[in-house]
């Protein structure tokens, strides 16, 4: 996979939600629970692999669809430059 947050933005991690900020767009963006799931593990720079595998167990889906599921979050932070 190779996502890494992008330069330039600032992720936090306020009572298990995380928060993007894009200082220069001055937008906040806040995740949901699965969103912040994924987030915390890319932050931590989790493979695709391993983020199914907690995806799955997590929320009690299969392999496949956290896959899918996973591969659509990324696409959608990278068309908006928070991942690169």
């Amino acid at each position: 996979m190779g996502c890494k947050i992008a330069k330039g933005v600032a992720a936090r991690e306020i009572k298990g939600k995380y928060y993007i900020v894009l200082p220069k767009e001055m937008k906040l963006i806040k995740l949901n629970n699965t969103g912040s799931f994924i987030f915390s593990l890319l932050n931590k720079k989790a493979g695709e692999k391993t983020i199914e595998k907690k995806l799955s167990a997590e929320y009690g889906i299969s392999k496949e669809k956290a896959g899918r599921d996973l591969a659509l979050f990324i696409q959608e932070l990278k068309k908006a430059k928070i991942l690169s």
